[in-house]
């Protein structure tokens, strides 16, 4: 018997299964194992001289556990789910799943040529050839689209093919290949198109014979998705599908051609710097596409597309968002959806092609975990770069700024969201975040709901964010009629500055609040930060036109864990978490009182503390002040104290043997302050 065949009989009869239950599968695999293997017929990512490469890097310390990890998994349930319990219809778990175990299994299969592998690899795409569509998106309520399914399998699919041919028969090799065509390439040209002529698309919609619906209004989707994440995914697809295909599709031609008009298009939506607006877990699912597009016409028609975007500072924009904590330690700053880091194989990738060593060392140092593309992509020749502290105060194009003292979960982040609007923002304008000491002590509520009837979208609006309220009213933001699209809401910084011990910012947020109330004149909110305290000050600013207002400000607890609270006494409140807490004290114009409160959502949705400061004083130019210290578990409390004169406001702080005094000046629309003590 083939040793080939032994290694699947048994492994199956570990799963519960047997060869004959297997019938047509097992029957095609044992035919074609002892036909002449032809490694990688088309080469999408690496040609078969790379292979012996690829497998010395398994054996590196850096991949030891990832390696280990994957080539130890228990495929049990991987082959019940695609024998059982999938569904045909289910396109967003079902798919998906299928499509993320065929990807992983014909890496390790062209790998290390284990016949456990290529099994579980033959199951899944012989499974994705039964879809009748890949995607769960259509036009005119027939066309299928390819957004991200279709795109997600054209792409395993190509894969597939490259890496396992030796286990298909001629006919499943032409099923795969129209497969790829007709699903694949030709849904994900389709919304391409719609994208590129959004004013003669007939309609988008979810497919009626889908699992999947829901009441959102699609009518201005290939107008905005040609700015958003949902570009990059069918163009990186058809990428790779139109590579497949070039020697055998007459329809490789118009894909390639409408790939790099989308591609050339769609690089403008990321800043000059390299900032890009969906934020980092969003940047690295559509940077990763983007790194297709630049393979497939770099390998396969001699282009080079790399030098079309700033690639390398958008690893610096991904720099300056990690934010780890005891939790969380792959964690990014969180405006909006985003919140985890970026994989290794992107970085990897990045630091190949511009050579660059503080690229190395960021995808060395800060990314979530790998996956097949950091071995196919990472060069151990690229000597990495520390960073230097000049990277730890960053304003970017976008007007988001942060500010730290150093990487480790143990040090400080200040990160305010200011700017214009994004594709999957919440109503976060002017909001601040803050993490010290292991531990979030301002929170942003990550990922909530894209559901907009479910009673957890209240955590995307502005009473759910680290900002002000007027009259208890946030600024502009939409209910989800059209998804989790942008808002109309803005704000901009309008002044910052780096003083050596300490930094400092203003954003305006006038546009935002007057969509609302028309009689805003001017909100502002300015930011100072003494990193080596750590000491910050929030000074709120907003001037009426007419009316006077209350002018208020909600400071969110982090409770995903249910260890968040707080403890408020008058003017002062203390934010607890188990490894740090934050000490602050308010005041203002008018005096203010600390409450404890929650947002109103049932249980299901999350407990969600916050501390809320308020005057019940209306007033025309209402001002206020936070002043607070991060501090490690039961540290001792400093002395802070706000003191209002005649014309000015002093501040006080005293920790330990450090000093901060300050007079602010409330003279207008933004604030003037001196520091007229230091000691640090």
């Amino acid at each position: 018997m083939n040793p080939k065949q032994l290694d699947r009989r048994d492994f199956f009869q570990k799963a519960g299964l047997s060869l004959a239950s297997l019938s047509v599968m097992n029957l095609s695999l044992i035919k074609n194992v002892n036909a002449q293997s032809k490694e990688l017929p088309l080469e999408l990512f690496f040609s078969a001289d790379d292979l012996d490469k690829i497998r010395e890097k398994t054996k590196l310390p850096l991949f030891k556990d990832y390696w280990l990890a994957q080539t130890s998994l228990d495929h049990t349930d991987d082959i019940n789910f695609l024998k059982n319990d999938l569904s045909y219809n289910n396109h967003i778990r079902h798919f998906a799943r299928a499509r993320q175990i065929l990807e992983r299994e014909a890496f390790l299969y062209i790998v290390t040529k284990s016949a456990r592998h290529g099994e579980l690899a033959y199951l899944a795409a012989t499974t994705l050839l039964k879809y009748k569509k890949w995607d769960y998106h259509v036009e005119d309520k027939k066309y299928v689209i390819g957004l991200q399914r279709a795109p997600e399998g054209t792409i395993a699919m190509s894969m597939a093919y490259d890496w396992c041919y030796d286990l298909f028969s001629d006919q499943e090799r032409k099923e795969i290949l129209k497969s790829i065509g007709d699903k694949g390439c030709e849904a994900c040209y389709l919304s391409l198109w719609g994208m590129r002529h959004p004013d003669k698309v007939k309609g988008w919609g979810y497919d009626p014979e889908g699992s999947y619906h829901a009441d959102v209004d699609m009518s201005r989707w290939p107008y905005f998705f040609n700015g958003i994440n949902l570009k990059a995914v069918p163009f990186g697809g058809l990428a790779v599908g139109a590579a497949a295909l070039m020697n055998t599709d007459k329809r490789a031609a118009k894909w390639f051609e409408m790939v790099l008009y989308s591609y050339k298009n769609f690089v403008d939506n990321f800043e000059a710097d390299g900032s890009y607006n969906e934020g980092g877990s969003y940047w690295n699912y559509t940077a990763s596409h983007m790194a297709l597009v630049v393979e497939m016409f770099a390998r396969k028609k001699n282009m080079g597309l790399f030098d079309d975007a700033n690639y390398v500072g958008m690893m610096e924009f991904l720099l300056a968002l990690q934010m780890p904590h005891s939790n969380f330690p792959h964690e990014t700053v969180n405006f909006g959806d985003s919140g985890s880091s970026f994989d290794s194989g992107l970085g990897f990738w990045i630091a190949r092609n511009s050579r660059d060593g503080l690229c190395q060392y960021i995808a060395l140092n800060h990314a979530r975990g790998h996956n097949n593309y950091s071995l196919i992509w990472y060069d151990p020749t690229i000597i990495p770069i520390k960073p230097t502290p000049k990277f730890y105060f960053k304003h970017f194009d976008l007007d988001w700024i942060i500010t730290r003292n150093g990487y480790e979960s143990r040090d400080l982040v200040v990160a305010m969201r200011s700017g214009k609007p994004s594709n999957h923002e919440h109503g976060d304008r002017n909001s601040v975040i803050l993490k010290a000491y292991d531990e979030v002590l301002l929170a942003d509520y990550k990922h909530p709901t894209y559901n907009a009837k479910d009673p957890g979208w209240l955590l995307r609006t502005p009473v759910a964010h680290n900002t002000v309220l007027i009259d208890g009213q946030g600024h502009q933001y939409h209910k989800g009629e059209e998804g989790t699209n942008a808002s109309k809401a803005s704000a901009k910084i309008v002044r910052r500055g780096d003083r050596g011990k300490y930094v400092f910012w203003a954003s305006d947020a006038t546009q935002a609040y007057k969509i609302v109330n028309p009689d805003v004149k001017s909100v502002t909110r300015t930011v100072l930060v003494f990193e080596s305290a750590p000491f910050i000050l929030v000074l709120d600013k907003l001037i009426k036109e007419n009316e006077p207002s209350v002018l208020s400000a909600n400071w969110h607890i982090e409770n995903k864990d249910n260890n968040g609270s707080c403890n408020v006494d008058g003017n002062s409140f203390v934010i607890e978490r188990p490894l740090a807490e934050f000490y602050a004290v308010c005041g203002g114009s008018q005096p203010v009182t600390a409450y404890s409160k929650t947002l109103p959502l049932p249980k299901e949705s999350g407990i969600c503390p916050f501390v809320s400061v308020e005057s019940t004083v209306k007033e025309k130019n209402p001002f206020m002040i936070l002043a607070g210290c991060p501090m490690k578990k039961n540290e001792q409390e400093p002395i802070i104290n706000i003191v209002k004169k005649d014309n000015y406001y002093t501040v006080d702080m005293e920790k330990g043997w450090k000093r901060i005094k300050l007079e602010i000046f409330d003279n207008g629309e933004l604030p003037e302050f001196d520091v007229v003590e230091m000691v640090l």
